[in-house]
């Protein structure tokens, strides 16, 4: 008569020797523009400067890299001076930290008066696809850690890819390529932006703000994100990859 033999656990030393996924490495950033704490983000350690640039772009305190005087970084704190023609943005500034997993601050007023963007140039879903399916080799803290979100800024009318940025959030990543772009003199009128992660308010306001009229999810959107999207004119395909794609505006 067959008998059910007892699994036997695995040992430490063979767990081991079967290799763990690595953790991927999380930081706190303080943020504090003349000497004003603005902002903890959770974020990955690397690219640090393009996010504080992005993040103070997308929160309204710069319009260019050099509105910031100075830049500098102390253990985790990133010490941001302001030059006097910028310094009564942050007299304005009043943040709201939404309490959700995106972990992004939203001034009220990035919800009024959004601003309306219209494309410049053509764009095609299986443009979209074929962009997005170049995404996966540009993540390789994805592959080594998972856990990881990338955004990838393509110029559109040349179909080339700019650049691409990993976090541990999908806020961050995003910042970052705005960093990136407002510091290499980019041209967002026309660009998209193709995301790993969902479509969340703060994400949608990011992307107008900068003056992008084009993104692009491998997942799906907010119930606040459409109402965005509805109102302001942005192009947004969700779900690229799959069957059945959602597009808006497009």
């Amino acid at each position: 008569m067959p008998t059910l033999k007892a699994k036997k656990k695995p040992s430490p030393e063979t767990r081991r020797n079967a290799g763990l996924v690595p953790l991927p490495e999380e930081a706190l950033l303080t943020i504090e523009v003349d000497g004003r704490t603005l902002s903890r983000l959770s974020c990955s350690p690397f690219d640090r400067r393009e996010l504080v640039l992005g993040w103070l772009f997308s929160q309204g305190l710069l319009q260019t890299p050099g509105d910031a005087a100075a830049l500098r970084f102390q253990a985790d704190r990133a010490l941001v001076r302001l030059r006097p023609s910028a310094a009564p943005r942050l007299e304005q500034y009043h943040p709201v930290q939404v309490v959700a997993c995106s972990g992004g601050d939203v001034q009220p007023g990035l919800f009024n008066n959004l601003p309306k963007v219209s494309r410049c140039y053509d764009f095609t879903l299986p443009q979209a696809i074929r962009l997005m399916e170049q995404l996966p080799g540009r993540t390789p803290l994805f592959k080594k850690h998972g856990g990881i979100h990338c955004s990838m800024l393509v110029d559109m009318r040349e179909q080339r890819i700019l650049v691409s940025r990993e976090d541990i959030g999908r806020s961050n990543s995003l910042d970052k390529v705005i960093g990136w772009g407002l510091v290499h003199g980019a041209d967002f009128a026309r660009t998209a932006l193709f995301i790993t992660g969902r479509v969340s308010a703060e994400m949608a306001l990011k992307v107008l703000h900068a003056g992008m009229p084009a993104l692009v999810s491998q997942t799906t959107l907010t119930s606040k994100a459409l109402e965005i999207v509805r109102h302001s004119g942005l192009t947004l395909i969700s779900h690229v990859l799959k069957p059945r794609p959602i597009l808006l505006n497009f």
